[in-house]
């Protein structure tokens, strides 16, 4: 058969292109169907904003991110305890302004740079947790759009300036743990944006202006720690927006109102250590909400028995025309509840014969009714279990992991002591209980270090049946829950007396993770000692976490100081010899020699007659 024959007139067939080839031919193809759009112009900032930024960069000594186009990136480094950061807004154009400038945690930062006042943009402006002192300056007033300002945790003072009235878009000012002094600004009654106010832990005066009924858009008010004239509590506005509500220690006195404020959406009230007085039923609005804190003041009248719940935490401590019965409370049904101080009856509740220790505290009829035996010595470790030590004798320090919720106490009738606590942070479920596996140095009692009790408000330990006399307190504390650049204060008292205010546990131990204890002496004459320590708003709010705040102690021991008899004589003084001391040494030396001599010759006689005598007498 012949081969086929070819046509030489028709094209020769190509051979097929390869894969890759194909793609990347059909990759063009895709392209050049898509419309084209020049790419994107790189935004830059303005050339005062960058300037000023430049300046006050360089004032604190910080070199984060590009100073000369700061808008220009989205790489600020930074943490939750320490920020430095800009933001901006470029509504369109390619020239932006900054708006948002934070710069917190960061302690080498002690003055505020005038040309920060030349960001005449700024929304947001948050210098908190730093170390800033002076006073505010007026050039505050350029920053008319602010509707953002913190500046709590520095060392700032002197008087809120008036020259920031003019800031009427504040919508959060936090100006908290600082030092600025005189009468509360009444300007601020008209910042009506605002829905967060925090103002405590300073030394302002009083009294809170009655205009601050105008500010209906609040959700948050926080205030507190006020001297000088006292309050009316008729400046709280009618406001559905408000869940959160703290006057701690503002100095509000008089009636509570018969038509309280309505306020339908309250969850946290703190009225804790002012003067108010009136029916405590005048307080039944706010049974809803999860917190309420009334302690320390003057309410009277019969525990309303709604209020007796699990869903709501309740101080009433310390209102002492309190009465009425405590409910009969199920095992099973955890209340949380304090109630010291007050008069009402615990005969009906679940374990009543325990707290007839409580009438103690209440200093009626303290006697041996109350309590078994007289004690002299006490010890705890405090947010941990039971631990015994020996210096030289055995100490036995007792468990104290009772959790107390957001207000309670307990009651060990063993040992015949008391634990009572309030407090809670707003916004977050705080811990009663701290701890930590890392190993604490510089002590011999190390496992006492590494667990604490800690409170958002305030601590009490009773000690109940001393013996009337001296003693020695002992407070253990070691910070191991904040590190720089956060800091724990808080205040201490003994037998309702003030031994440390603003107590920093990190300065007092030298370091994170350190001990120190406090020792203290103090006389007990009606079998009671009483330990309080609390929280004066000062000191940081939220480092590592928002609650990390307050009273913390890591354990408490009490006892009688060594009477002078029994302690061992002082040691003589050690003194160079005298001329006659030298001769008598020497002629006691020579005296001595000569007896050592005259017993080493007649050992030495007496051995060699012996010797004779066996020599001429061999048989004997």
């Amino acid at each position: 058969m012949l081969p086929p024959q070819v046509n030489p007139c028709l094209p020769t067939p190509m051979a097929p292109l390869p894969l890759p080839l194909l793609l990347a031919l059909a990759g063009l193809a895709v392209a050049a169907a898509q419309p084209f759009f020049p790419p994107p112009q790189q935004q830059s900032t303005d050339a005062s904003d960058a300037a000023a930024l430049s300046a006050v960069f360089q004032r604190w000594g910080l070199r984060y991110g590009p100073t000369v186009n700061p808008c220009g990136t989205r790489d600020w480094p930074g943490s939750f305890a320490r920020n430095a950061s800009v933001g901006c807004s470029c509504d369109g154009s390619p020239v932006c302004r900054i708006t948002h400038l934070n710069v917190t945690g960061y302690w080498n930062l002690t003055e505020i740079p005038p040309e920060l006042f030349n960001l005449t943009e700024l929304v947001s402006l948050d210098l908190s947790n730093n170390n800033l002192s002076g006073s505010i300056p007026p050039e505050v007033a350029n920053l008319s759009k602010l509707e953002t300002w913190h500046f709590n945790n520095n060392q700032l003072s002197g008087p809120f300036p008036n020259e920031s009235s003019p800031l009427r878009n504040l919508q959060s000012l936090w100006m908290f743990d600082n030092y600025i002094e005189g009468l509360f600004p009444e300007f601020i009654a008209n910042f009506t944006n605002l829905t967060d106010l925090r103002i405590y832990g300073m030394k302002l005066q009083g009294p809170i202006p009655k205009q601050f009924s105008n500010l209906i858009n609040l959700k948050y008010l926080m205030l507190g720690d006020l001297d000088g004239a006292n309050s009316t509590i008729d400046f709280i506005p009618d406001s559905a927006n408000l869940s959160i509500l703290s006057l701690r220690k503002c100095g509000i006195v008089g009636q509570f109102p018969s038509t309280p404020p309505t306020l339908p959406n309250l969850t946290y009230l703190d009225l804790r250590s002012n003067n108010l007085s009136g029916q405590l039923q005048l307080l039944l609005p706010y049974k809803s909400s999860r917190y309420l804190y009334a302690g320390d003041n003057d309410f009277s009248g019969r525990l309303p028995a709604e209020f007796v719940q699990p869903s709501l935490a309740l101080d009433i401590s310390y209102n002492p025309f309190i009465n009425g019965l405590l409910p009969n409370n199920p095992t099973d049904r955890k209340l949380s509840l304090n109630y010291i101080g007050t008069a009402i009856d615990t005969s009906r509740a679940i374990n009543s014969e325990n707290l007839t220790l409580l009438n103690c505290l209440h200093m009626k009829e303290c006697n041996r009714k109350y309590y078994t035996n007289a004690i002299t010595s006490f010890a705890v470790n405090c947010g941990g279990k039971q631990t015994i030590y020996s210096d030289p004798l055995p100490i036995t320090f007792d468990d104290d992991t009772t959790d107390l919720g957001a207000a309670g106490f307990h009651v060990n009738t063993s040992m015949q002591w008391v634990v009572s606590h309030v407090g809670s942070d707003p916004f977050r479920e705080s811990p009663r209980f701290v701890n930590t596996s890392q190993v604490i140095l510089g002590t011999d009692m190390p496992e006492l270090y590494q667990t604490a009790r800690t409170s958002r408000s305030a601590l009490w330990y009773y000690i109940v049946g001393l013996s009337t006399g001296k003693y020695t307190v002992q407070l253990f504390f070691a910070e191991i829950v904040i590190e720089k650049p956060g800091k724990r204060l808080f205040n201490i008292d003994i037998q309702d007396r003030n031994i440390k205010t603003d107590f920093d546990i990190t300065k007092e131990a030298g370091g994170f993770r350190r001990p120190t204890n406090i020792t203290y002496e103090v006389t007990v004459v009606n079998s009671v000692l009483k330990i309080h320590l609390h929280w004066n708003g000062r000191g940081t709010c939220c480092i590592p976490y928002e609650g990390a705040y307050g009273p913390l102690v890591s354990a408490i021991r009490v006892f009688r100081p060594e009477s002078p008899n029994n302690s061992p004589p002082p040691a003589r003084p050690v003194s160079a010899p005298s001329n006659d001391d030298k001769r008598r040494g020497v002629v006691a030396g020579i005296a001595a020699l000569c007896i050592a001599a005259a017993v080493i010759s007649s050992s030495v006689v007496y051995l060699w007659w012996k010797w004779v005598a066996l020599v001429k007498h061999p048989n004997a």
